[in-house]
């Protein structure tokens, strides 16, 4: 009896040992999973907005953001440099919206792309103001349930004190992740009040202002003089590589290098060559050296991350190539 007493009471330690390291896998997996889902949720875009970028901010590299709240402005933070440049943008001004859409004032284009559900109205009012403004933007924020605060108002609520604020990101739509809102907002608090500067393009001489046949005041872009106040935004890090760039064309689409060579220079980029390719591409392609230069333009234009030899008609004396495909002809 004391020999099959022994055995038993082994038999129920090794039942109880295998009980333990299953209940142990099982926890381990949950807790596997939760640690998964709160890295996704981290570098996902914040309060489950269909909105999705294909990079995540750094912290690096400028951070250009398209901000809805009281008005439409351009938010620019500049890490390496510890600025902030705020540039508002008056409803009344008429904007070419890519996609064939036409001429459509500042007011109208986000209702415009919410009733084009394939568009989305931040998407298609990014995309205009990238092409108007010549500078690439990062992303959004969509304060528009506060619609009695500016841009700068918002800026001073975020940067009064590291919980400022959080009533503001609660409601917050963007295409940011979490864990790039956490990054701004510190950056934001760590940036000196002498270090803001707020622009209001009306107030620039750099619009030109009609009256229509009602007698309505707008206002119609002049990218020269537009041009002239995105020094203000350029990249210090692309500014001090001076790397040299040359952007191909290589659509049936006419002035499609000049016109993102004007992005790429207001972004501190040094092109040095415009031209067409020989041949068509679908995608862009970006061949060069590897580089903070090269780094930043792969995230703008979404391009393969590859580096191969130019073929014979495109061969440059520049050492990125950026060759224009059909998916950058709007």
């Amino acid at each position: 009896m004391g020999w099959r007493y022994t055995q038993s009471k082994i038999k129920k330690s090794k039942q109880v040992k295998l009980a333990l390291i299953v209940l142990g896998i099982i926890l381990g997996l949950l807790v596997l999973s939760w640690a998964i889902r709160f890295v996704n949720q981290m570098f996902s875009p914040w309060n489950g907005s269909s909105e999705t970028k294909h990079y995540v901010w750094n912290g690096k590299f400028n951070l250009n953001l398209l901000v809805r709240s009281k008005g439409i402005s351009l938010f620019s933070y500049n890490p390496k440099q510890g600025k902030i440049v705020i540039i508002n943008i008056p409803d009344e001004t008429f904007l070419e919206v890519p996609g064939g859409f036409g001429s459509w004032q500042l007011r109208s284009i986000y209702d415009l792309g919410e009733s084009e559900k394939a568009v989305g109205g931040n998407k298609l009012l990014l995309s205009a103001l990238t092409s108007f403004l010549g500078m690439p933007i990062d992303g959004f924020l969509d304060f528009s349930m506060y619609e009695t605060k500016s841009t700068g108002e918002i800026v001073d609520i975020l940067r009064a004190n590291p919980f400022s604020g959080i009533n503001l990101l609660y409601q917050l739509k963007t295409d940011l992740t979490p864990w790039e809102l956490i990054r701004l907002k510190t950056a934001i608090a760590g940036v000196r009040f002498d270090k803001i500067k707020e622009m209001d393009l009306a107030e620039l001489n750099v619009l030109e202002k009609k009256n229509l046949p009602d007698g309505q005041e707008v206002y119609y872009g002049d990218s020269v003089k537009l041009d002239s106040i995105m020094a203000d935004l350029a990249d210090p890090i692309l500014v001090s590589e001076h790397i040299s760039i040359a952007i191909f064309n290589a659509t049936a689409v006419p002035g499609l290098a000049q016109k993102w060579a004007r992005l790429v220079t207001n972004l501190g980029g040094n092109v040095i060559i415009t031209a067409n390719a020989t041949e068509q591409l679908k995608k862009t392609q970006i061949i060069g050296e590897r580089s903070p230069t090269y780094e930043r333009l792969g995230q703008i234009f979404a391009s393969a991350d590859k580096i191969k030899p130019l073929s014979g008609d495109l061969a440059s004396r520049a050492q990125i190539n950026l060759i224009l495909g059909e998916d950058y002809s709007n």
